[in-house]
């Protein structure tokens, strides 16, 4: 997989582009094995993601990013908070898509950070979105599909 551009394409007012999504499809199970990557954030492999999706019992927001995207770094101190202030409301992961090329691919990332947010009801709604968001903006896209 070639590098991808930082950043989410953007649209006519500036903001990055959100997609919806009314159900998401599950790839799998495999090792139950997940790295802490701080506080709160667990950095998966593609089988622990899985997993993890599979066996969700809350909502869970997952960060796709990159070591060398400065917006992913920014994102993930943002993340790193609200995963301290959220406690065990909600389950945050990362994939480092230099290292997960195929689940990369298969969720068509294609600008960096991309965060998924998945409502803990299986078959449910899943949101997409591309770029740096605010906190504010994250807490709501987490109350939208719980």
């Amino acid at each position: 997989m070639k590098r991808q551009a930082c950043g989410p394409r953007r649209n006519r007012n500036g903001k990055g582009n959100v997609q919806h999504f009314v159900s998401f499809r599950q790839v799998g199970i495999a090792s139950r094995r997940a790295v802490a990557c701080s506080a709160g954030v667990q950095k998966l492999t593609t089988q622990e993601l899985e997993v993890a999706i599979s066996s969700r019992e809350k909502t869970m927001v997952i960060d796709f990013f990159a070591t060398w995207c400065g917006p992913c770094v920014m994102l993930s101190k943002v993340l790193e908070q609200l995963a301290a202030e959220m406690g065990d409301e909600v389950q945050f992961v990362k994939i480092d898509t230099d290292e997960e090329v195929e689940l990369a691919s298969y969720f068509q990332i294609q600008g960096l950070p991309t965060i998924m947010f998945i409502g803990k009801d299986k078959g449910g709604k899943v949101l997409r979105a591309e770029g740096l968001l605010p906190a504010d903006q994250i807490k709501q896209m987490i109350e939208d599909v719980s």
